[in-house]
């Protein structure tokens, strides 16, 4: 993927972490493959990470992304506190908070983005098949 469009999609998901009050937020796949983030990430996220991979294992158990399913999640009152909403059948937004937020407010907020977070990540090249580096591993790519 070319710096410029990455770049492009990393600013958009940090305006959206923003407007939202959460700690970072990403373009992920399937797979856990990061397409982009917010910046700066803030200590402690690989943990953040770590606890809402579960959920959204758990909420796309039933019907797989890859199989038609959808994710919309909004874990909002007891932590890992966190919200995904599912795109384009493979790809997913992820934000992470520290802290309990307004599930409704955040809920509009990612539903307004989302198209624009769509454009930008279909658009992108694929990832290297060689790079490694995953959310779900704990590292930033």
């Amino acid at each position: 993927m070319t710096a410029h469009q990455r770049q492009e999609l990393d600013q958009r998901l940090t305006l959206l972490a923003g407007w939202c009050g959460a700690s970072c937020a990403f373009v992920l796949d399937t797979t856990g493959q990061d397409y982009g983030a917010s910046s700066p990430l803030p200590d402690g996220w690989q943990a953040l990470a770590e606890a809402a991979v579960p959920l959204v294992i758990e909420a796309t158990r039933e019907r797989p992304l890859r199989r038609g399913g959808h994710l919309h999640l909004l874990r909002s009152v007891e932590p890992p506190f966190a919200a995904a909403e599912s795109f384009a059948g493979v790809y997913m937004v992820l934000l992470l908070f520290d802290e309990p937020f307004a599930a409704a407010d955040v809920s509009a907020l990612v539903r307004r983005a989302l198209p624009e977070i769509e454009a930008l990540t279909v658009a992108l090249p694929p990832p290297d098949p060689t790079r490694v580096a995953r959310i779900a591993d704990g590292r930033a790519g």
